[in-house]
């Protein structure tokens, strides 16, 4: 195991600067942060929108768990690191994917309680929230903490990632303390950590790859053998299923089927039962347990509908969705203005139900493009006469903003639906509140990406329900429903099932405004009885292939291109440029080209 390497101090003039540029920053919200590092400024911003307290420690916690073989492969590499990290009065930690610290029994107590949240929402800019923020490997001089009490560590994290499906795995933290280790090059120092990193990667590589195997080769002898039958296979992380089982069952049917598999997973016994799924009806469940390793088990689950339960497939779906749907009609009057299936289309409608119910002002939080305008109408469709501004336009900016509010006082409407507001000032917002509080028979509703200190302000002016309305690539399951109901505006188009089921791989990063626009632009290029794949353009397929990059994704693929390019294909150079190490770059590198990006 490398030593952490110590080398001369910053220059004391940039650590003034930064104590200088931070004091400003939590005065004087529009502060110049260009005299930091970018990514510091960024985690910085971040932590004050979450509203962290720069001075005092909130102590968030939450329940995060790290799988046994991460924990397995990370043992002899973390133990031999926190050796190192003892010498120099600092400590090693680990934390799960979603940001919770984890205590491990072969690293030695950091002094912070298990389950302690280090996202950057909880607890401001540290080394294990920034990396799971900008999504690699990052370090942080003390003086870059954004709380006071962070202030006296070097912070370096790197992230662990599943070797097969590029998720976290677990986080690695290496905290070091200033005043043992006044000065150290961050750059060698994560290097040397992204380094283990990859070792326990590979471990988990050669640890995990055995199960997979061993799950795939149980999956095909069951399939071969059950001819047509529906044959499901999981380990708790994977899940395999055959082309009866794809064409049989629905999403809340994998969800059931999984959790009967979870059972035997935990028992190693057979378990044979009946169940009421809602795509083939009353089915058997023939489950197995499958032997992956010394102390891990999966499951085969064949799915055997019964005869008389193929026939009335239909009518049992529909006793579900009976069974499933509010005694109230406020749900059925909505949906004839929006469509959606997925259980997070089902959540927002409840909330929506509730709001209508209750005559409550609303605050719809989500993506742009993912149909907040939509909802908005259609819950003001059902009280009455609606306002409808859009604050990005400047409907609400100089002379126009005194119409708007003579309009609302004047016409009284039953609904005012301001667009945008997040782009509103706390003046504009504090305006709104005075002129609408003398008419309390209009509610307001209002639809933003992100919460700004002036729809805080109309939000507790208005005591608003805050609902999210969740982006398309989190509710799949609705996107077969949207697209035909936008080729049916359309003119009626039938969009053929591979079509569908293209649109339903996509990721859509402006979600359902892209979405309309792709299956508008298919639909006028077609010239048969039904829309095909071969109807999408050119720039839609690479749109579609691509998937979607978040806006720290595309920032580092930016930086990957730049750093290539100027070292002119000369990897090593490119990773000494982007100071990361050349596995690093490679992974990388591999990420986006399995993301259909040119490099």
């Amino acid at each position: 195991m490398a030593a952490v390497e110590v080398l001369s101090p910053w220059p004391s003039a940039a650590l003034q600067q930064i104590d200088r540029v931070r004091e400003l920053f939590l005065t004087q919200p529009n502060a110049d942060l260009s005299g930091i590092r970018p990514i510091v400024a960024r985690s910085w911003y971040r932590s004050r929108a979450a509203g962290v307290d720069a001075v005092a420690d909130r102590g968030f916690f939450d329940e995060g768990r790290i799988d046994e073989f991460t924990m397995a492969a990370a043992g002899p590499h973390l133990q031999k690191l926190d050796e190192v990290a003892a010498d120099l009065g600092g400590y090693v930690s680990l934390t799960s994917p979603n940001g919770v610290l984890v205590k491990a029994n072969f690293l030695r107590d950091d002094g912070f309680p298990a389950g302690y949240s280090l996202l950057e929402e909880s607890c401001g800019s540290n080394g294990e929230g920034l990396a799971l923020e900008e999504g690699r490997g990052v370090w942080l001089a003390p003086e870059e903490h954004f709380r006071e009490d962070m202030r006296g560590n070097w912070c370096f994290a790197s992230l662990v990632r599943d070797p097969f499906h590029n998720r976290v795995r677990a986080v690695i933290g290496l905290t070091l303390p200033a005043n043992r280790v006044p000065a150290l090059e961050p750059s060698s120092t994560l290097l040397m950590l992204e380094g283990v990193a990859s070792r326990i990667e590979r471990d988990i590589e050669v640890r995990t790859s055995s199960k997979e195997r061993a799950l795939l080769t149980e999956y095909l002898r069951i399939s071969r053998r059950r001819g047509n039958r529906a044959v499901i296979a999981v380990d708790g992380k994977n899940s395999l299923q055959n082309a009866s089982a794809t064409a049989m069952l629905v999403d809340s049917d994998f969800s059931i089927v999984s959790g009967y598999a979870k059972a035997v997973m935990s028992s190693g016994r057979d378990m044979t039962c009946e169940v009421m799924l809602q795509g083939p009806g009353l089915s058997t469940l023939e489950i197995s347990p499958v032997t992956l390793s010394a102390a891990n088990v999966g499951a085969i689950v064949v799915v055997r509908p019964h005869a008389a339960a193929t026939e009335h497939a239909e009518t049992a779906a529909s006793v579900v969705t009976r069974l499933e749907s509010p005694p109230q009609g406020t749900i059925e009057r909505l949906m004839k203005h929006v469509d959606g299936t997925s259980t997070e289309f089902k959540r927002t409608l409840n909330l929506v139900r509730k709001a209508v119910d209750h005559d409550r002002s609303v605050v719809l939080i989500g993506e742009s493009g993912s149909g907040k305008l939509r909802l908005a109408s259609a819950i003001a469709s059902l009280r009455g006469g609606q306002l409808v501004v859009d604050a990005r336009s400047g409907a609400l900016r100089g002379p126009q903003f005194m119409d708007v509010l003579h309009q609302v006082a004047t016409e009284l409407p039953t609904t005012l639906i301001i667009e945008h507001a997040d782009e509103l000032s706390q003046h504009e917002a504090g305006e709104i509140a005075h002129s609408l509080r003398g008419n309390p028979a209009t509610k307001l509703i209002f639809t933003i990406t992100r919460p700004t200190d002036a729809t805080l302000q109309l939000s507790e002016a208005f005591d608003v329900l805050e609902i999210s309305v969740a982006p398309l690539r989190n509710r799949r399951e609705d996107i077969p429903q949207l697209a035909n109901a936008i080729a049916a505006e359309l003119g009626e188009r039938r969009l053929s099932r591979r079509l569908i089921t293209t649109l339903t791989h996509a990721d859509w990063p402006r979600n359902i405004d892209q979405l309309r626009a792709v299956v508008s632009n298919a639909v006028e290029r077609s010239e048969g009885a039904e829309v095909t794949v071969d109807d999408l353009p050119q720039g839609f397929h690479r749109v579609l292939t691509k998937g979607r990059l978040s806006r720290l994704e595309d920032a580092e693929l930016s930086e990957l291109r730049t750093a290539l390019q100027e070292s002119e294909g000369n990897r090593s150079l490119a990773a000494e440029t982007l100071q990361i190490g050349r596995s690093t770059l490679y992974r990388r590198m591999d990420y986006f080209r399995s993301r259909g990006f040119d490099l």
